[in-house]
């Protein structure tokens, strides 16, 4: 299989998928976010008793859809995909270092360049975590 790296545009620090364990191409995906103890958010959120943040759990839910949407049409690779809305966003638990967030994503639909995803994230096998992803992806404008 590819190397995330090569699919996700994100940069060096903003990738929040460290392996795919499972994908049915079109459909659904399964992969993992490592959080580890030298994270640069751990210092911060918050001292002496780090939490993942949520935008950063999103943002990992987000990144797996965007993994299922570029494996499964790999003509969609160099058009941005972006994040363009989330729903229903719920926390159920904290994350903290050292943990395997278990990432999980369904495609559900798609409207021209719109797509909508069901995801979850899960830690030892509880949910942690889960939304409604909103996607688009579009050429950039000169």
């Amino acid at each position: 299989m590819e190397k995330i790296k090569d699919i996700l545009p994100h940069g060096e620090g903003f990738t929040f998928v460290d392996e795919i364990i499972q994908i049915e191409k079109g459909k659904h995906i399964v992969a993992v976010k490592r959080v580890k103890e030298d994270e640069f958010w751990v210092p911060h959120h918050f001292p002496g008793n780090p939490v993942m943040p949520g935008v950063l759990i999103v943002e990992a839910m987000a990144q797996a859809c965007a993994l299922l949407a570029l494996i499964s049409f790999p003509d969609l690779r160099g058009i941005p995909f972006y994040l363009a809305g989330v729903k229903e966003a719920k926390f159920k638990k904290p994350v903290v270092p050292p943990s395997q967030l278990t990432l999980e994503a369904f495609f559900e639909t798609k409207k021209g360049n719109v797509w909508f995803f069901d995801a979850k994230a899960s830690v030892d096998g509880v949910e942690v975590a889960s939304a409604k992803i909103i996607a688009v992806n579009e050429p950039q404008k000169k």
